[in-house]
């Protein structure tokens, strides 16, 4: 798996630091720190498993924020039928970004033709 170019970056973070900003002017710091943990948590792990398919960033960002607030809190409910939910959610949390670097592995992205 590839680091987003420096572009890409520069528009994640500036997006981010809006969210924050947002939740910070309307929830205060503890609403900052809530959508700091949403996006590290949901969002993260999906974007590394998008980043391996052509897709664009901000594609990879919106498609990653809405799967991700189904397929987290999915898989966290049902491993937490069976243990704590603070365990379900940090097992939940491994299996996406091992996901992701699997899919990075064994995906090959076809060639571009110039």
């Amino acid at each position: 798996m590839k680091l987003p170019n420096k572009g890409d970056i520069a528009f994640i973070g500036i997006l981010a630091i809006i969210v924050l900003k947002f939740f910070y002017a309307i929830l205060g710091f503890s609403g900052m720190m809530s959508g700091l943990g949403i996006i590290l948590i949901f969002i993260v792990p999906i974007y590394f498993i998008f980043d391996n398919f052509e897709l664009d960033t901000d594609e990879k960002i919106v498609f990653s924020f809405f799967s991700g607030t189904v397929i987290f809190p999915s898989i966290a409910y049902w491993l937490g039928t069976l243990m704590s939910f603070r365990i379900a959610m940090l097992i939940t949390f491994i299996l996406l970004v091992i996901a992701g670097f699997a899919i990075a592995k064994f995906y090959k992205k076809p060639e571009k033709i110039n």
